[in-house]
C-alpha cells in the first residue's frame, strides 16, 4: 500500500503519516509486565500474563488500524515500548489509537482480577523529527533488556551522585569515579575555527596518548571536540565529559531512573566513562569565574572587540567555563589546543 508524504506540523498532524515512539509505564514502576532474566548468553524478559496481554492487544490494534505498522516493540518489567509508523491518514489520531490500546489493557487487567490502575500516567509520545532518529529509536527499543541487565549488574556505574567534590569544586556525576584517581590526564579543547587538518593532528595526538593509558577529558562542545570524544569512546579508551545541564534536576520525576542515552550507555557499563556536570556554585566559584572572564576577554581582544561581561547563565559563559574547569581538573595541558 503506498504511503503518503510526511506532513508532521500541519493541522490534524496526529492523524497523518508520522513515526512515534510510545512508552507506557506501570504504576509505581512495579514489575507488572515481566521479569528480567539472562540465558547465559543474552538478557531477555519473561513476560507475565499482563505482558502477554499487551502483545495480544497490540496485534488487535494493528488489525483494526491497517494504516499503522509496528517497527519495534519491547515489553519490560515495569514499562512498555512500541515504535509505530502511520503510513496514511487515519480517521482517528495515533494518540487516540494508543490511548484505546491502554484502555483495552486496563479492561483486560480487570478481567484478571486487577482492580487498580496498572499505569502511572498517560502514554508518552516521542515523535520522529530528524535524520537518524528512527534507527536510534529501534536500536534503543531492541536493546532495552540488555541495557537493563547491564545496569543491574553494575549499579554503582549508573548511580547519579550529587555534590561530588573535585579539587574543591562540586559536581553532579555519573559513571566510573575511579577515573578521577588516574594520574595521567589530557584535556581536549578545539576551537570551532580549527581547520580539518588541525583537528586531525589533535585527534591523532589524543588517540596516541590514550593508548598509553592517559585519561581524556573534554567538554565536547565544538565539532572537533565531539569528533575526538567519539573516537576515544569508539576505541574503548576511558573518557571524562563535562556537561552543561546534562542531568535531571534534583527531585524531578526522572532523577531516579536516569541513565546515559545512546552511545554513552555502553561506555558507562564498561567502566570507561564519567560524566560531570558542575553545580551552580561551581560556575560562580571565584577561581572559575576569573579564569572564564580572562579567556572571554582574550577572545574578544583577538577579534579587536571590546569585551562586555556575560551573565553566568549564558551558554557562551558556561561553555567557556566548562573548558576552564576541565583544565583545572587536569592540572596541565597534555595535548595541543587550537
Amino acid at each position: 500500500m503506498p504511503t503518503e508524504p510526511f506532513e508532521w506540523q500541519e493541522p490534524g498532524a496526529w492523524r497523518k503519516p508520522c513515526i512515534v515512539h510510545v512508552t507506557m509505564v506501570s504504576k509505581d514502576r512495579r514489575p507488572l509486565f515481566g521479569e528480567l532474566c539472562h540465558s547465559g548468553t543474552k538478557a531477555y524478559i519473561k513476560r507475565t500474563p499482563l505482558g502477554e496481554m499487551h502483545i495480544s492487544l497490540q496485534k488487535k490494534m494493528i488489525e483494526m488500524n491497517p494504516e499503522i505498522k509496528i517497527l519495534a516493540d519491547k515489553v519490560m518489567p515495569d514499562h512498555y515500548h512500541i515504535v509505530l509508523q502511520v503510513t496514511r491518514t487515519m480517521k482517528r489520531s495515533i494518540k487516540e489509537v494508543v490511548r484505546g490500546l491502554m484502555q483495552g489493557c486496563k479492561a483486560e487487567a480487570r478481567k484478571m482480577g486487577i482492580t487498580e490502575n496498572i499505569y502511572d500516567a498517560p502514554p508518552f509520545f516521542r515523535t520522529l523529527c530528524h535524520k537518524g532518529q528512527l534507527d536510534a529509536m529501534i536500536k534503543y527499543v531492541k536493546a532495552n533488556a540488555t541495557r537493563a541487565w547491564l545496569r543491574k549488574q553494575n549499579p554503582d556505574l549508573f548511580r547519579l551522585r550529587r555534590q561530588t567534590e573535585i579539587i574543591g569544586l562540586s559536581f553532579t556525576s555519573l559513571g566510573n569515579h575511579f577515573l578521577l584517581d588516574w594520574p595521567d590526564r589530557q584535556f581536549i579543547e578545539v576551537s570551532r575555527h580549527s581547520t580539518d587538518e588541525q583537528v586531525s593532528v589533535i585527534l591523532q595526538n589524543a588517540v596516541a596518548l590514550a593508548r598509553y593509558g592517559i585519561v581524556t577529558y573534554t567538554a565536547a562542545v565544538s565539532k572537533g571536540e565531539q569528533l575526538i570524544a567519539r573516537t576515544i569512546r569508539e576505541q574503548d579508551f576511558p573518557l571524562v565529559v563535562l556537561l552543561n545541564d546534562g542531568f535531571p534536576k534534583e527531585g524531578s520525576p526522572h532523577e531516579k531512573y536516569y541513565k546515559p542515552g545512546g552511545v554513552y550507555f555502553e561506555a558507562c557499563s564498561n567502566g570507561k566513562l564519567l560524566l560531570l556536570e558542575p553545580t551552580e556554585q561551581t560556575f560562580i566559584f571565584e577561581s572559575v569565574k576569573q579564569a572564564t572572564e580572562t579567556t572571554l576577554c582574550k577572545k574578544a581582544e583577538s577579534k579587536h572587540m571590546r569585551y562586555t561581561p556575560l551573565p553566568v547563565s549564558s551558554l557562551r559563559y558556561r561553555f567557556v567555563a566548562l573548558n576552564e574547569i576541565g583544565k583545572m581538573i587536569c592540572g596541565r595541558m597534555v595535548s595541543a589546543t587550537n
